[in-house]
């Protein structure tokens, strides 16, 4: 693991947003000022091409070193919110919105997520034989130590790498899979068409994770860096579990949104106590009773 030290800029950022505490780590200090910075730029308290405060400025605001105020403001560089100007300074693009993040959007049908991997693209992908964690291998009900496929990709949207994933197959069905294809189409596409698998339904959770090594590798983050892990077991006919789904998203341009909606059966009833108007007529009998004392 490196180390750091005091005496470094990098050591005395940790040093005073005690990274390493017994709370938990933080996430590293520039990513909080870019994702601040960030967050006033789409807000319009930096309008569009107004002047970013100084390097100075920000370092005095955040309490930060230049290297750090330097790596928050090149990740608004990257994602077209601001705008370098030799001898000027940093402004506010006058593009709206800069580039865009990558538009996820959920309700509880699994065609949702099939029109999703629709919009990426693939950049590079790999398809091995490998030993399971023993947790993806309860999940898919093998034996100990019983090999499975794992398809691994790098994934991206309109040109900007902003996922990897792996996948888990039984090995009868990842030798099926060809990496040629995953180029092309996206692997739930290659599944269910060309190897007639018909998934009915997955179970998903999400959680946030820090980056490590590899994850920051394929995404082209620094190790430590918020991540967005997403995990999806799928299922065939009769709950039958043929596939589970790793991802790990990056957290500055991914956006994960769902849509809730009531349900078309029978509608959901309060049981809690009496009703709001029952309690408001409750209410304004006791005053009345107040006022008559």
């Amino acid at each position: 693991m490196k180390k750091t030290s005091p005496r470094t800029p990098e050591g005395r950022d940790r040093a005073r947003t005690g990274a390493g505490a017994s709370h938990g780590p933080l996430p590293p200090l520039y990513y909080r000022v870019f994702k601040t910075l960030e967050q006033r730029v789409r807000d319009g308290q930096y309008s569009r091409g107004d002047r970013v405060p100084s390097e100075d400025q920000l370092c005095r605001e955040f309490n930060a070193s230049r290297i750090t105020i330097r790596e928050a403001v090149r990740r608004l560089v990257d994602l077209g919110l601001v705008v370098r100007r030799r001898g000027s300074g940093t402004f506010v693009s006058d593009r709206e919105g800069g580039k865009a993040e990558v538009p996820i959007r959920f309700t509880a049908a699994l065609e949702d997520l099939f029109a999703q991997v629709e919009t990426v693209q693939t950049k590079a992908a790999q398809v091995t034989e490998q030993i399971p964690p023993l947790d993806v291998a309860h999940l898919l009900g093998l034996k100990e130590r019983e090999p499975v496929s794992v398809v691994r990709r790098i994934r991206a949207y309109q040109g900007q790498v902003f996922a990897l994933t792996m996948n888990y197959l039984p090995l009868s069905l990842g030798v099926r899979v060809r990496e040629g294809d995953l180029y092309g189409y996206p692997l739930l596409r290659v599944l269910e068409e060309k190897l007639k698998i018909r998934f009915r339904s997955a179970d998903q959770t999400i959680e946030a994770r820090t980056a490590d090594d590899e994850v920051a590798a394929a995404l082209g983050v620094r190790f430590g860096d918020p991540v967005l892990y997403v995990q999806r077991l799928m299922f065939t006919e009769g709950r039958n579990p043929l596939e589970v789904v790793r991802s790990f998203y990056r957290g500055d341009i991914y956006r994960y949104q769902v849509r809730m909606a009531r349900s078309r059966r029978a509608p959901f009833r309060w049981h809690v106590g009496a009703s709001v108007s029952d309690g408001a007529r409750t209410s304004r009998k006791g005053s009345r009773r107040a006022e008559n004392s």
